[in-house]
């Protein structure tokens, strides 16, 4: 679907999928929460070919019209904000597409709390005059490096929650594993719990959360491999407890394998993401370089 930015409105231009379906069929055809559109309803802010719909989300839409949300809504950050290096791969008024650099949190314990990637991002919105509270969609481990996305307004938010969940994001990484895989390529699909006895560390089990993840080996070293990985499912140390449980430990993961002299941290690499466009629904790609640490072990 075709839009245009006329802030604070996303004025969508109503396309064939959605002649004769209702304002509200929309919303929810983009995963708005009911609490949402309630919330859109009672603001009278809802503008249909420049004309208010007050709280009538019951009106039939028709081609080229033209619908007027109110998304971009100025916020105050919610981190503190401090001048670290960005690495942006891709942006656009909906999303924020960093390359994290290994050896930084996500984010911080407290609102206050400083030195992590959430408050590089509260410091580049601040300096280029974007009023976003810090929204990220999915995690990465302290070390592991590589992109990470993060969106923009509640309307992309609430969308992108639904596709992470539904498998519609696909998420990619690049590792080197010690050991030598017996297959080429595999899946590995083996719940993933918490170890009692280690506070940091998830093991297989029984009666842990469902976790899949497949891999393909790109190439054999002696000492370790290349080897790409994609996530059907976000589980804590996915990646790092399924290829150890494999005999195929991360190269540098001291939790789960051992330190090594080649890379001072585990060699995992988020470098593909695919996803879907918020507003025009289309898929597209964002690549991050594999980092030196790993580059040079290739």
């Amino acid at each position: 679907m075709e839009y245009k930015i006329k802030r604070p409105y996303l004025e969508l231009i109503i396309d064939h999928s959605f002649t004769d379906r209702t304002i509200e069929d929309l919303l929810l055809h983009y995963k708005s929460a009911k609490k949402l559109i309630h919330q859109m309803r009672m603001s009278h802010d809802v503008y249909l070919n420049d004309k208010g719909v007050e709280q009538n989300f019951n009106i039939r839409l028709k081609l080229n019209d033209k619908l007027r949300l109110p998304v971009f809504i100025d916020e105050e950050p919610d981190f503190l904000p401090e001048n670290l290096p960005l690495d942006i791969l891709y942006e656009d008024d909906f999303l924020l597409i960093v390359n994290k650099e290994s050896n930084i949190e996500v984010h911080p314990d407290n609102k206050d709390g400083l030195h992590t990637l959430a408050n590089a991002v509260s410091f580049y919105y601040q300096k280029t005059n974007q009023l976003h509270r810090i929204r990220y969609i999915h995690r990465l481990d302290k070390d592991t490096s590589g992109a990470i996305v993060f969106v923009k307004n509640y309307f992309t938010h609430n969308l992108y929650d639904y596709l992470l969940m539904n498998k519609e994001i696909k998420r990619y990484y690049m590792a080197l594993v010690t050991g030598k895989l017996t297959d080429k390529v595999g899946i590995i699909n083996k719940k993933i719990g918490r170890d009692r006895h280690h506070n940091q560390r998830r093991i297989i089990s029984k009666t842990g959360d469902e976790a899949k993840t497949a891999y393909k080996l790109i190439k054999q070293y002696n000492d370790y491999a290349l080897v790409e990985l994609e996530l059907f499912t976000g589980r804590t140390h996915q990646i790092r407890v399924h290829m150890a449980s494999i005999n195929c430990p991360l190269l540098g993961d001291e939790l789960y394998g051992e330190k090594s002299t080649l890379i001072n941290r585990q060699a995992l690499h988020a470098h593909r993401i695919e996803l879907i466009h918020p507003v025009t629904l289309k898929r597209f790609t964002v690549n991050a370089p594999i980092p030196d640490d790993m580059k040079k072990l290739l």
